[in-house]
């Protein structure tokens, strides 16, 4: 008996397509290409009822300046007061103050750590300084009496620095 080989030739061609389609990794599709949406620009309607009114129409022109209170004035000592920023209420007292003698001067040239003499050289200034502190505080407490103020005014470090006299003023705010 004569076995013929190609029986078990076919088998072992099927068993290694086997083999060999299970060891491949499985095709991706090639992905599809898209087409691209254009988007037409907006284009406005055109509306014929309406009507553009340009007749009494004001043009401001724009301005980089400072539109609020002058700088060192009674009203922005008082705003400042009003809102609790103390120092730089301060220094616009300082600086209205030293302005009676010295009217070139300006808020960088009023520092914190500056000496209070510095800014009372007269009487004049002292007195300037003296009302701007009692309306600041009054826009922040309220209606102060003679008796008060003048209590608060020789708590004032007569010889100190800005700061000091700022640190003083906040207790006073604070009512301690």
């Amino acid at each position: 008996m004569h076995v013929s080989n190609k029986p078990s030739w076919l088998m072992l061609a099927g068993a290694a397509l086997l083999v060999s389609a299970c060891t491949q990794q499985p095709r991706v599709a090639p992905a599809k290409p898209k087409p691209a949406v254009v988007e037409a620009p907006a284009v406005p309607s055109v509306d014929p009822n309406a009507k553009v009114q340009i007749e009494g129409v004001e043009r401001l022109a724009f301005s980089e300046e400072y539109q609020g209170p002058a700088e060192g004035s009674l009203e922005s000592v008082r705003a400042l007061f009003g809102r609790g920023y103390v120092d730089s209420g301060l220094r616009e007292t300082m600086l209205a103050a030293v302005r009676s003698d010295y009217p070139m001067l300006g808020m960088r040239d009023v520092r914190l750590t500056d000496p209070v003499r510095k800014f009372l050289t007269s009487e004049r200034a002292a007195m300037t300084a003296h009302d701007y502190i009692r309306r600041g505080l009054e826009a922040h407490l309220g209606p102060i009496s003679d008796a008060r103020y003048r209590q608060i005014w020789q708590s004032l470090p007569q010889n100190g620095e800005v700061r000091h006299w700022s640190a003083r003023i906040k207790q006073v705010m604070a009512k301690r």
